[in-house]
C-alpha cells in the first residue's frame, strides 16, 4: 500500500481563533486520511486497498461458513469461496445436489463431520482471509466470499481433498478449474462424502476450456467417467449430451472395468479401453457454462455435471 505525503504552500502566520480553526481542520483531514488508508474507515468493508486481512475466528457455523473478528473489533461472516459443504440438518440436504449422491442421511453426517473438522483446525485461531478479483466480495446473504488460510494451508482446497465439500460451480472464481481437478481425484478415491454415492457410474470431471484456441485443440476438451462398481459395466446404448443436444454414443460392446475411468475426447483419435473419441468437428462444451448429461441405454439420466 502506498503512502502519500502532503505539504501545504507557505502562507503568513495566523494567530487567534482563525489559526485554531485551521489547525483543527488539518487534524480532522489527516485522521480521515489515516483511517481510509488503514482500511478501517468503513466497518462494513474489510479492506480498502488490499485483498487479504488477518482475522480471528470466533465461531464455526458449518463446514463452509465462519464468523471472524476484524482488527477494528467488528464481527463479520465469511463464506469459503468456491466450495459447498453438506448441511448439518437432514431436511436441508437434497438428492443429486452432490452429483449422484442420494443417501441423504450419509450426506448429512458429513455435514456434521465437516463442521467439527473445521472447528478443530481454526476455531479461536488467527487466519488470513483473501478475496478473489474474479468474483464479488459478498454473496446475496451479505457474507464475505474468501479463501481462508491457516498455518500456510488453504482451508477451501483442503476440504475438497478430504471429500468434505464439493466445488460450488455456480460461482465464478479463478481457482475453479484447479478445484474441479481436486474434486475429480477425491471422487475417484471415494473420499469423505463421495463414499455416500450409490450410482454405479459417475461423471468425475469435465475439462471444458481447452488450452489456446478451442477450435484448434479439440482433444484438450474432454469428459472423464468412472465406474464405481465392483464389476465391469457394458456401456452399449449409453450416451452423453450437452444442453444444446450434441450427442455422443458409446461404441457397441464397450465395457468399462471396475473402478476404472474412460475419457471421452471431443476430437479425433483411435478408441481404446481408457479413451474414446467423439470425432466432433467443433468444440462442444461452452467455457462460460454448460451441463453434461449421462444417459443409460433406456435414456434415463444417470447423472449431470454443470459449471
Amino acid at each position: 500500500m502506498g503512502f502519500f505525503f502532503f505539504s501545504a504552500p507557505c502562507a503568513p502566520k495566523k494567530t487567534g481563533i482563525k489559526n485554531a480553526d485551521d489547525n483543527i481542520t488539518n487534524i480532522i483531514f489527516f485522521i480521515f486520511l489515516i483511517l481510509c488508508l488503514s482500511g478501517c474507515f468503513n466497518s462494513n468493508q474489510l479492506v480498502c486497498d488490499t485483498n487479504s486481512l488477518d482475522v480471528t475466528v470466533t465461531e464455526v457455523i458449518d463446514g463452509d461458513t465462519i464468523r471472524v473478528s476484524l482488527p477494528n473489533g467488528s464481527i463479520s461472516t465469511i463464506r469459503l469461496l468456491g466450495i459447498d459443504c453438506p448441511e448439518t440438518s437432514i431436511q436441508d440436504n437434497n438428492w443429486y445436489e452432490y452429483q449422484n449422491v442420494t443417501n441423504i442421511s450419509c450426506l448429512t453426517s458429513y455435514g456434521a463431520i465437516a463442521k467439527s473438522y473445521v472447528e478443530s483446525l481454526i476455531n479461536d485461531s488467527k487466519v488470513t482471509i483473501v478475496y478473489d478479483d474474479w468474483t464479488e466480495k459478498k454473496d446475496q446473504y451479505n457474507r464475505n466470499l474468501c479463501y481462508v488460510f491457516y498455518g500456510g494451508n488453504e482451508l477451501n482446497e483442503h476440504l475438497l481433498r478430504k471429500g468434505y465439500a464439493r466445488v460450488f460451480t455456480v460461482e465464478n472464481f479463478s481457482k475453479k478449474s484447479a478445484y474441479l481437478s481436486i474434486q475429480e481425484k477425491s471422487i475417484s478415491q471415494l473420499n469423505g462424502l463421495w463414499n455416500c454415492s450409490s450410482a454405479k457410474i459417475t461423471i468425475s470431471y469435465v475439462h471444458y476450456n481447452a488450452k489456446g484456441n478451442d477450435e484448434q485443440n479439440l482433444n484438450d476438451e474432454y469428459v472423464v467417467i468412472i465406474n464405481n462398481q465392483k464389476k465391469a459395466i457394458d456401456l452399449t446404448g449409453w450416451s452423453i449430451e450437452d444442453i444444446h443436444g450434441n450427442h455422443f454414443d458409446f461404441p457397441s460392446g464397450f465395457s468399462l472395468a471396475s473402478t476404472h475411468s474412460v475419457t471421452v475426447y471431443t476430437g479425433n483419435g483411435i478408441n481404446k479401453t481408457t479413451a474414446l473419441y467423439w470425432n466432433h468437428q467443433t468444440p462442444v462444451w461452452n467455457n462460460d457454462g454448460d451441463t453434461v448429461f449421462l444417459q443409460d441405454e433406456e435414456k434415463t439420466i444417470i447423472e449431470t455435471y454443470s459449471w
